[in-house]
């Protein structure tokens, strides 16, 4: 009867994020790339501004994403057979929303590492704590209060959320909220993005 989300489903569904965040390193890692070889120091040099730059390392891995997000459903929907429960248009939306969060935060990570060596605390500093907070490995409600609380700040619980919400019968409308919350972290942290990533700044041998 779709009274409530499919049991399960959280953790199904944090784990496919915690895939879908492994584009955060890859993308990470091009921009390095980018910043040795001095690709984006030419960039820079180029008529054009900041943030059309961050946004142009932020929608390449974004079609990547999406393309893998598509994949992932249509493998596990007709090929696996597993039922989410949930209509795979709607899924689609929800996912490619989350998508546009983890690349903004690959391109704030990105502005904020000076070199290579760095780029290794990404797992250990960003990726595995907020997938611990947000809801991936168990549910919230196992958590303490402060923790709970601090969910609210990381992407992945509104995206598990608005998930069981269209997992207990319900449409677009009942998941405003969760998706205006992650389409203004993703605004938030592309502008800060654009804002910090300059090539002057990492130590380049």
């Amino acid at each position: 009867m779709q009274l409530y989300a499919k049991p399960g489903l959280s953790s199904v569904t944090g784990f496919t994020l915690i895939f879908l965040m492994g584009l955060v390193s890859s993308s990470v890692s091009q921009i390095m790339d980018d910043r040795r070889r001095r690709t984006m120091t030419r960039m820079f040099s180029a008529p054009v501004r900041a943030w059309e730059i961050a946004a142009g390392n932020f929608l390449g891995s974004f079609f990547v994403g999406i393309l893998q997000i598509a994949v992932i459903l249509v493998l596990s929907n007709y090929v696996l057979g597993y039922d989410y429960g949930v209509p795979i248009l709607l899924h689609f939306i929800v996912l490619g929303t989350f998508m546009l969060v983890a690349m903004g935060i690959s391109s704030a990570v990105a502005g904020l590492i000076r070199n290579s060596q760095q780029a290794s605390i990404i797992n250990s500093l960003i990726i595995t704590p907020t997938c611990m907070i947000g809801g991936c490995f168990w549910p919230i409600s196992f958590m303490p209060e402060f923790m709970q609380k601090a969910a609210n700040f990381v992407p992945q619980k509104w995206t598990i959320e608005a998930v069981e919400i269209l997992s207990s019968g319900n449409g677009l409308s009942e998941i405003t909220v969760p998706l205006l919350i992650l389409g203004l972290m993703a605004l938030i942290l592309l502008a800060f993005g654009s804002a910090v990533l300059r090539p002057s700044d990492a130590n380049v041998n």
